[in-house]
């Protein structure tokens, strides 16, 4: 198979690490990006060759998959590209449903069509589901969870002014909340019904992107769940806290541990988490990332499916649409 590695930012980049990774080729990958020093870079670095017209890439590779790590308004030109065409894709998180009606109804199995779910391979994630699911707390009643990075620190090399996440329609806040809902409402074995809550720019950054988003969730299964999802935090923080019927887990993502109460024993322990490889200027480690492709090309061939479709991205969009309108309204809104 061949590769096409359409976007050749940071997590372009990190995409083409994780097909080497798995064992992909050099030759198998192609590089695309509207910046020609991008390509350069990309070649360079990588040794792929590199284009910076996405029509010539597509005639002379003549790809099979294509991954698509634009911004993420961007995302629909190039999935709907691939779906019509029946070529396998992987794409990053979104913030908008554009292309999305187009592109449902051309899900028919023909290709493997892969939106990112890449904190559903962290190792604390993975540990929590595996606790919830064996009822180490019992049945999950309410949870708080925080997620904090200061935005000039994302990519601290770079003016954070100048890209899509300091923009009002692709920024941060509204690129995380679905994608961190994604994992939580896996972990919750349900999804929201209600949301009411804020999006806001809060702080002096000099962007257009709201740099703050606090709501409360009601879930189907009655779970109620606070979450913010915040560009501020100096030192940058993410945390759950998970109230259970017969327990607690409390996990700090910067501890590489898991705090677990157990009401019947009346005592904690703590679950010791490995740190993982962490590449130069990037704050999450590769491990994830690398096992997420990996079940991408299982996926590719036939030998699994991979654990997330667009059906339950369209709903954790509605969600994030749905904060939005609460924010405009001061309502609670039913989804």
């Amino acid at each position: 198979m061949k590769f096409l590695q359409v976007g050749l930012g940071s997590m372009g980049a990190r995409r083409i690490r994780n097909l080497l990774f798995n064992k992909i080729k050099r030759n198998q990958i192609f590089g695309f990006d509207v910046s020609s020093a991008r390509c350069q870079e990309a070649a360079e670095k990588y040794g792929i060759k590199t284009d910076s017209n996405f029509a010539r890439a597509v005639r002379e590779f003549e790809p099979d998959v294509f991954i698509i790590s634009t911004p993420p308004d961007r995302h629909s030109e190039y999935f709907l590209y691939a779906a019509k065409n029946k070529k396998h894709f992987f794409v990053e998180p979104g913030t908008t449903d554009r292309g999305y009606k187009k592109l449902l109804p051309l899900l028919n199995g023909d290709f493997v069509a892969a939106p990112a779910c890449s904190l559903r391979y962290i190792s604390a994630v993975q540990k929590i589901r595996q606790l919830v699911k064996e009822k180490k707390i019992g049945r999950i009643l309410a949870f708080q969870y925080h997620s904090g990075q200061y935005l000039p620190d994302w990519h601290s090399w770079d003016d954070y002014r100048k890209f899509y996440f300091a923009q009002k329609s692709t920024g941060a806040c509204r690129e995380m909340m679905p994608f961190e809902l994604k994992w939580l409402n896996e972990i919750m074995g349900s999804k929201a019904k209600r949301v009411a809550g804020f999006a806001r720019k809060v702080s002096d950054l000099e962007m257009t992107a709201d740099d703050i988003y606090a709501f409360t969730l009601e879930y189907e299964n009655k779970i109620i769940g606070s979450v913010i999802i915040d560009l501020l935090a100096r030192d940058s923080k993410i945390t759950l806290r998970l109230i259970g019927s017969e327990g607690i887990i409390d996990w700090e993502w910067r501890d590489y541990a898991i705090r677990l109460f157990s009401a019947k024993n009346k005592s904690w322990r703590t679950i010791k988490l490995k740190k993982g490889k962490k590449e130069k200027n990037y704050d999450t480690p590769e491990d994830s990332h690398n096992l997420e492709i990996k079940d991408f090309l299982a996926a590719l061939r036939g030998k699994k499916k991979f654990p997330a479709t667009f059906a339950e991205d369209y709903q954790l969009l509605k969600t994030l649409f749905a904060l939005e309108k609460s924010n405009q309204t001061g309502k609670t809104i039913v989804l």
